[in-house]
């Protein structure tokens, strides 16, 4: 996928860029790295095939219900898109004289609180920016860019993938997990968010 997107100027009747945009689409590039994930980590480690079928019966539904989070979020970014309610949103946010850099995080930040997936929010977030910047030439791109990401790191609780991986790994229950792993990335958004304001100062 990394070397699709690199080879992305190039003229697609060209064989190098045909042949990445075959392997580099996301379902071809996942059947891949689960056929490598499969070899590499089962039958190179002498696993038979019925012991990786047992683990990947245990492995599956956990990460379904990941998969299936992920895709709700990316959906109501489609709604949000399509309908054009990022565009009334940011013009209404235009009209509110905030800091752009407190918006642009603010916008990330509440997106990851109420989809769940950081991906998701910062894509949002962008969508509903981009009009400002095209109404004010004054400001930095580079700096809302920084802002919509540390806006998007906050929040990773119940309804984000990573806080059950987190979780899981760490082997803490419910409460403890919302406790340090989300009161940390709230932490680190806002001490992100006055760097962020710092750099602007200097820009």
């Amino acid at each position: 996928m990394v070397v699709k997107t690199l080879t992305s100027g190039l003229a697609e009747e060209t064989l190098i860029r045909r042949f990445t945009l075959a392997v580099g689409t996301p379902l071809t590039a996942l059947m891949i790295s689960l056929v490598f994930a499969f070899w590499s980590l089962g039958l190179r480690q002498g696993r038979s095939m019925l012991q990786l079928l047992e683990i990947s019966q245990r492995s599956f539904p956990v990460l379904a219900g990941i998969v299936f989070v992920i895709g709700a979020g990316g959906a109501f970014n489609s709604v949000l898109l399509k309908s054009g309610v990022g565009e009334v949103i940011s013009g209404m946010l235009l009209s509110t004289h905030i800091n752009p850099v407190i918006l642009a995080w603010f916008i990330a930040w509440i997106m990851h609180l109420a989809v769940g997936s950081a991906t998701v929010a910062m894509i949002s977030a962008a969508s509903m920016i981009s009009p400002m910047l095209a109404a004010d030439h004054q400001l930095t791109p580079e700096i809302l860019v920084i802002a919509i990401g540390a806006g998007s790191i906050s929040w990773a609780h119940v309804t984000d993938s990573a806080f059950w991986i987190v979780r899981e790994y760490l082997g803490i229950s419910l409460s403890e997990a919302l406790k340090k792993f989300t009161g940390a990335t709230i932490l680190a958004s806002v001490v992100a968010l006055i760097a962020t304001l710092i750099l602007d100062h200097f820009i």
